[in-house]
């Protein structure tokens, strides 16, 4: 989802939300008006709006009602990373748990090579998303 947001120019509003930091410092600083101001305001809140609409539009059904509250695509976010990325213990579990699944990996006798390939390499996908770094030699 990152790629999507960042292709669309969002990631940096749904890692960080919307700012409305110190908005008359910065009107008297740059000698805008409050006029400019305020469509740059309503600019951030339909980016965000945007972004929340991307989200909401990629979960499935079953998972929509953990967000469907969220206020901004900085919310949803937050709740969909807690919850499916997990703190410290539970990333280093889910990775032991992968690398054991990597390490003992062998074909089935149903299983068709490409089958066997595309399940090992989910494997190591997943265990990439958790900061493993797997060198040449390990992957061979």
């Amino acid at each position: 989802m990152v790629t999507i947001f960042k292709s669309h120019g969002l990631w940096r509003l749904v890692e960080k939300g919307v700012t409305n930091s110190d908005s008359k410092k910065k009107k008297k600083a740059e000698g805008s008006s409050e006029e400019e101001e305020d469509e740059k305001t309503v600019a951030a809140y339909m980016q965000d709006a945007k972004a929340l609409g991307i989200i909401q539009n990629a979960v499935s059904d079953q998972i929509f009602p953990r967000i469907a509250n969220a206020e901004s695509a900085k919310m949803a976010w937050d709740l969909l990373y807690g919850e499916y990325h997990g703190g410290d213990q539970v990333r280093s579990v889910k990775l032991q748990n992968l690398i054991r699944e990597f390490e003992y990996a062998k074909m089935r006798d149903d299983e068709t090579l490409s089958g066997y390939l595309t399940r090992l390499n989910d494997v190591i996908n997943q265990m990439k998303t958790f900061g493993e770094i797997l060198s040449n030699e390990r992957l061979v």
